[in-house]
């Protein structure tokens, strides 16, 4: 071994192995795991001084060179699903087998690029928790503060990759997450002599950006596809005119009953349902149906699968029996609270501020693009919660506003030439892109032109910035 070898070799058992990483949290085998050849952590992050509230999180490092890679921290939105869990979706390292007891390995898992850090915000979701039970009436400024604090503590047991390239990334609500997350670091940034954040860029899918232009959207989809008559839609807009994307703001109204009324009828017709709440689950994928499989198969150790269109639907079901083995639960170091009740990927019972949900994150994305931290949005074209005509609407109105010129609107395809979508890109900094055939949830439904949207973004994004920096 040469002497830039023995160098390296030492470097990285000393600041990769010991003093850069905090080995008490590493994992050794997940129940099932094949074998892999990188290092998994997880464990919690006391965010008060007196440890009665704290988040809980999953850390991977990069499948190759992980200390010459970036950081990515990944958020879940619901508001109040498990990012974890998330991280068996399509995202992370592994995906559940078929009888749900045990892991394969992802081939597009997003860690072949980038380090990857899941955290379970705000609390209440999957194993976060507090003892103190105003905690739990949580909204956007409260999440955003723990996530705040999260970073600064898990930077203080992981102090290799404090100076690390930083990318923040999530679907659905997380579009209210990740920028607030975003602008608070960009303000530190601002503010502080002794450290900054290195934050290179934030990447979004399906995210919540205007929440009542996006539900209008849903309505515009159906009529669209033929699964609404056009009277009806046209009734909505009568009804529901309060708002437009000219004079979207956060202090609008809620809903009028004569708004609301149509807008129920108008999701049971377009599923061919009796109610607004099987209505409301088939949204997420508008063409593929749910899973349907019996929790007592799986108890038995039968394989549970429901395969449309190459897109396994039962893959989440599988995951919620997975996070309550109790050895999983043991390995993972989680539920230290010993809560009897089950762990769920998305906590329904979550006390949300339901004003937060309408804030326009407009203004927010701008600050940040104004920092040249580059924005990419991607959204699945079967996506029936948070249609992607209506965050098209949103990203051509930020572009307007920034005065951001459109550079390009071609279509894309994926490294193994799968068809990706249609891409809008505004001078290399705000970029737009449609996934054909996918639902709310991209890197579970089309996994693999996800990680090429996560690969070229994040690494476009770095060279980008570098090229700048020599200019």
């Amino acid at each position: 071994m040469g002497s830039e070898g023995i160098f390296g070799a030492i470097y990285y058992l000393l600041f990769g192995g010991i003093i850069g990483y905090n080995l008490n949290d590493q994992i050794g085998m997940l129940p099932g795991q094949p074998v892999v050849n990188f290092r998994q952590f997880s464990g919690y992050i006391n965010i008060d001084s007196n440890a009665t509230r704290s988040l809980f999180y999953y850390f991977v490092e990069a499948e190759e060179d992980p200390l010459d890679k970036p950081l990515t921290i990944w958020l879940s939105g619901g508001p109040g699903c498990s990012s974890v869990g998330d991280s068996f979706f399509g995202v992370g390292p592994f995906i559940i087998t078929s009888n749900a007891h045990g892991l394969k390995r992802n081939p597009y898992a997003w860690n072949k690029v980038s380090n990857m850090l899941f955290i379970d915000s705000p609390v209440g979701t999957g194993w976060s928790y507090s003892n103190t039970k105003r905690d739990y009436q949580v909204g956007d400024s409260s999440t955003n503060s723990d996530l705040v604090i999260f970073l600064l503590k898990w930077f203080e047991k992981y102090p290799i990759f404090k100076y690390r390239d930083l990318f923040l990334g999530g679907t659905s609500y997380a579009g209210h997450f990740v920028p607030n997350f975003a602008k608070t670091l960009l303000q530190h940034n601002n503010q502080s002599k002794i450290y900054n954040f290195n934050l290179k860029g934030i990447v979004l899918g399906n995210p919540v950006l205007r929440l009542k232009l996006d539900i209008l959207a849903e309505h515009e989809l159906y009529v669209s596809k033929g699964m609404i008559p056009k009277k009806l839609y046209k009734l909505i807009l009568k009804q529901c005119f309060e708002i437009d994307e000219n004079n979207y703001s956060d202090n609008v109204a809620p809903w009028s009953q004569s708004c609301q009324r149509p807008m129920r009828k108008s999701l049971m017709i377009a599923f061919n349902v009796t109610s607004v709440q099987e209505a409301k689950q088939r949204q997420f994928d508008f063409r593929r149906t749910p899973c349907d499989g019996k929790i007592e198969d799986l108890i038995s150790g039968k394989e549970v699968t429901k395969i449309t269109d190459e897109v396994d639907m039962c893959i989440p079901f599988r995951t919620n029996f997975y996070f309550n083995i109790p050895e999983v639960q043991k390995v993972f170091r989680g539920n230290r609270t010993n809560s009897r009740y089950p762990w769920m990927s998305c906590f329904p019972g979550l006390n949300y501020n339901l004003f937060d949900k309408d804030t326009d994150m407009l203004p927010t994305l701008k600050q940040i693009l104004l920092h040249s931290v580059s924005i990419t949005i991607f959204s699945g074209d079967e996506d029936g919660a948070i249609p992607m005509i209506g965050t098209l609407k949103h990203v051509k109105m930020l572009a307007k506003d920034m005065n951001l010129n459109l550079t390009k609107n071609e279509a894309w395809h994926d490294r193994e030439k799968k068809e990706g979508g249609w891409l809008y890109s505004y001078e290399d900094l705000l970029t737009f892109m449609t996934v054909k055939g996918a639902n709310h949830h991209v890197p579970f439904s089309k996994p693999s032109q996800a990680l090429f949207i996560f690969r070229k973004h994040v690494f476009y994004a770095i060279t980008r910035l570098l090229n700048e920096a020599h200019n």
